[in-house]
């Protein structure tokens, strides 16, 4: 069970979005790309001032990260990590993202772990409704007289109850990452950040009735 829960949580960072709280400390001038222009079509560079900013690592997909920063002396900027092929982001493990692979003047080395607890076991009674498809036919007259039976499909909504055994499942995942400008291997910056998702798990249903 353990395992299929790891395998599923991979997937779940390759397809949704997972949002990670924390801060980026630098100790230099970090020279990073953000979007601008028409449409944000084009790119420019900008850079960040050594110390502390609050910041946000929002994991959209395998191939798209931005890195957001709140409250610098440049307000909030968005740093793009995106590339065409996957930047392997395991559930747990290292992370090692190239800057030529997201178009960024650095590389990010570090690590995830993704721990997991699934609390809150119940059994219970919950309100319900289903729907169900009747024909239902009616006698039309004309002027003249002339009846016909027309039918037609009626949807109605049927209330009632179902039992449900369900739990939580609560997925912490922590970050660090160091921050190293193109061609040194000197860091310049560190990131680290932290989110808890909390998932409702139905683990059986009977049908509403």
């Amino acid at each position: 069970m353990k395992m299929i829960i790891t395998m599923l949580s991979v997937l779940f960072l390759s397809i949704s979005c997972v949002d990670l709280n924390g801060s980026l400390q630098t100790n230099e001038a970090l020279k990073v790309k953000i979007k601008s222009g028409f449409l944000n079509l084009k790119t420019k560079t900008i850079t960040i001032a050594p110390g502390t900013t609050p910041a946000q690592l929002i994991i959209k997909s395998s191939k798209n990260i931005t890195l957001q920063l709140k409250g610098g002396s440049l307000g909030n900027v968005k740093i793009p990590l995106k590339s065409d092929d996957s930047l392997n982001i395991p559930a747990n493990g290292q992370i090692y993202i190239e800057g030529k692979k997201i178009d960024q003047p650095f590389n990010a080395s570090g690590s995830i772990t993704t721990n997991y607890n699934n609390y809150g076991y119940t059994d219970a009674i919950e309100a319900c409704d289903r729907q169900i498809v009747e024909s239902r036919c009616e006698k039309i007259c004309t002027k003249e007289g002339r009846c016909d039976s027309v039918c037609k499909d009626v949807t109605t909504t049927i209330y009632g109850q179902k039992e449900v055994s369900y739990h939580y499942l609560s997925t912490d995942r922590q970050v660090s990452l160091e921050i190293m400008p193109e061609n040194s291997t000197a860091v310049a910056g560190v990131l680290t950040a932290r989110g808890i998702d909390t998932d409702k798990i139905v683990d059986r249903e009977s049908l509403c009735r």
